[in-house]
């Protein structure tokens, strides 16, 4: 049985955060995955069969173009899907199966909030049609979302949540709370996702999501609100394609945040489904969801920066303990022992540095 919370003196004290109205900072989608129906036509079969026997054979990605576009064949298969194409706007997994769709499409959350939702779906059409004439895309998942500061919202807050899911899970790392999800990604219905971003950008390195807050990095918390509806879920609205799902997006965040989840002010009422809405989750329920976007230019510099800023506390204790072993004390004489490492280990491996790096690159570049 949840815990209702008292009201006494210190309970106005507890749960004063209630009457704080949080500032949206973005909101609008951050997942779209699509499916696509499609004839594919034998010699494209055949370019996808070629180039993923070569990706298996190298055990190595494989440079492989796609309707104007440089995509990599990964040795792997894309879940049911035999053929995974990596991109750095996605992921398009190609299956020659009658009981699959053609086309299992993933656009990376960056090219997302560089471009918006409706042009993203319109690119990979783009890219599939040039090789298949027609590509019928619909919707198999949308992620709707809010990013607000203000809302010091924290593990006490579980009792005052009402929600029509029957799984509620609480997160923590180190000792400190980190989220709540509501309702099972397995149900393929809605669930729901609350927690701290700007946790989540220090551990992913998604630095441009400071641009699209236009706030710099360490200058508060952020609470992201997240919706996740999946297809049963969107057959219930009866949203198949991506134009109609777009623009149902307000009904399904209406629907998702006033009547399947919501925070409570607690009272003396024994049930909590009668308790009023907080101030907090008034904002949440009218989020504009205008889709803040920037450049993919940004989106890209700025995920390095990420990147760079996770590997460097590794990367400066790796340096420090060679420069012990190796008798450098300062940065240029351990930079420059490193360097005469390098070229013994070229001479050792039979091949050169710049060759890896090329090679890793054209890996890991769109992952």
């Amino acid at each position: 049985m949840d815990h209702v919370p008292s009201h006494e003196s210190d309970s106005s004290v507890a749960y004063s955060h209630l009457l704080a109205r949080p500032v949206e900072l973005a909101s609008g989608v951050d997942a779209l995955y699509l499916s696509g129906r499609a004839a594919l036509p034998l010699p494209f079969i055949a370019r996808l069969d070629e180039a993923r026997a070569l990706a298996e054979l190298t055990s190595a990605a494989t440079p492989f173009e796609l309707g104007g576009e440089n995509f990599a064949m990964a040795p792997h298969a894309f879940g049911r899907y035999r053929f995974c194409l990596e991109h750095e706007y996605g992921r398009i997994g190609i299956s020659t199966s009658h009981r699959l769709p053609a086309f299992r499409i993933q656009p990376r959350s960056g090219f997302l909030h560089s471009v918006g939702p409706a042009a993203a779906a319109s690119h990979f059409r783009r890219v599939l049609q040039a090789e298949c004439d027609e590509v019928f895309l619909s919707v198999s998942r949308i992620d709707l979302y809010v990013d607000i500061e203000g809302w010091d919202v924290g593990i006490e807050d579980r009792p005052l949540f009402v929600c029509r899911a029957g799984s509620v899970r609480t997160y923590e790392e180190e000792n400190r709370f980190t989220g709540f999800e509501f309702g099972r990604r397995s149900t393929k219905t809605i669930c729901a996702r609350i927690y701290d971003k700007t946790a989540d950008v220090a551990r992913t390195g998604a630095d441009w999501w400071f641009d699209i807050w236009q706030r710099e990095e360490g200058s508060g918390r952020v609470i992201r609100v997240e919706l996740e509806w999946n297809r049963e879920g969107l057959d219930q609205f009866g949203l198949t394609g991506v134009d109609e799902t777009l623009a149902a997006i307000g009904d399904l965040w209406r629907y998702g945040t006033e009547e399947w989840l919501t925070h409570r002010s607690p009272t003396a009422d024994g049930n909590r489904a009668r308790w009023p809405v907080s101030t907090p989750w008034t904002s949440v329920q009218t989020a504009t969801l205008a889709q803040h976007v920037v450049g993919a230019d940004r989106v890209s510099q700025q995920q390095r920066a990420g990147s760079l800023r996770r590997m460097t506390p590794a990367l400066v204790g790796y340096l420090v303990a060679f420069a012990v072993l190796s008798g450098t004390t300062g940065i240029d004489d351990t930079v420059a022992a490193v360097a005469r490492l390098l070229r013994r280990d070229e001479i050792l491996r039979g091949k050169a540095f710049a060759d890896r790096t090329r090679h890793r690159l054209l890996d890991r570049r769109f992952r």
